[in-house]
């Protein structure tokens, strides 16, 4: 029998924070298609240098990202298959739900079909209502279903949701039960600065803490 690989694998990631070189480890953190895992960081800015290394924003020191066996360390973010909701959903404050999502596909793909990428997405998260609004206009729930469907308009398949969670903004479970509502087969990320918020989330198997680097 074939054995799968895990949709998810970060194993020996270090980078350098602050002067401090950082590590996830010892073990590597798995996700599977459906499963939740969490990462905590120490504060809000290790969190946000973390989550920059998932998608492909910064690169780390050592270590290794493979998503469904795939070495994906060093691809551009466009490249990953790895979507991202911001903590607060990070839509942008001027524009109406509509435009936001146009903007992020058409940046994406380039294309003229970015428009019918994001019907689909419309569809497939079920957002009709909140198109002309825009984002103080909607409630937390439904800005983070917003961030979903904008996080989908992708040229490349999302099959890993990172999503991140900070202390002062609104917890991030809403987003969580939406991505995988919307796709059951999304493996979820949480990157977090507070483990008590997302505690209820992920077995203790699929937690891990940021730590010192051991030395070379």
């Amino acid at each position: 029998m074939v054995e799968v690989p895990p949709l998810l694998e970060l194993s020996g990631l270090t980078w350098r924070a602050r002067e401090r070189r950082r590590w996830l480890g010892p073990e590597p953190l798995t996700v599977d298609s459906g499963h939740t895992a969490v990462v905590v960081a120490a504060d809000c800015a290790e969190a946000d240098a973390f989550t920059d290394i998932l998608i492909g924003l910064e690169m780390p020191d050592d270590g290794r990202i493979r998503l469904e066996g795939k070495e994906i360390t060093m691809r551009l973010p466009a490249e990953r298959g790895i979507g991202l909701i911001p903590a607060g959903a990070g839509l942008l404050p001027h524009l109406t739900v509509e435009q936001n999502l146009f903007l992020t596909a058409r940046d994406d793909q380039a294309s003229p079909p970015f428009r019918g990428v994001v019907a689909y997405m419309v569809n497939k998260t079920d957002i009709h209502g909140f198109l002309r609004s825009r984002p103080h206009e909607l409630a937390h729930d439904e800005r983070l279903h917003v961030a979903l469907a904008r996080a989908l308009c992708r040229r490349t398949a999302v099959k890993v949701m990172v999503v991140e969670d900070r202390t002062g903004c609104d917890p991030c479970h809403a987003a969580v039960s939406a991505a995988l509502g919307v796709d059951p087969n999304l493996a979820v990320l949480v990157v977090t600065d507070d483990r008590t918020r997302v505690a209820s989330l992920a077995s203790p198997s699929r937690f891990r803490e940021i730590a010192d680097a051991p030395d070379p």
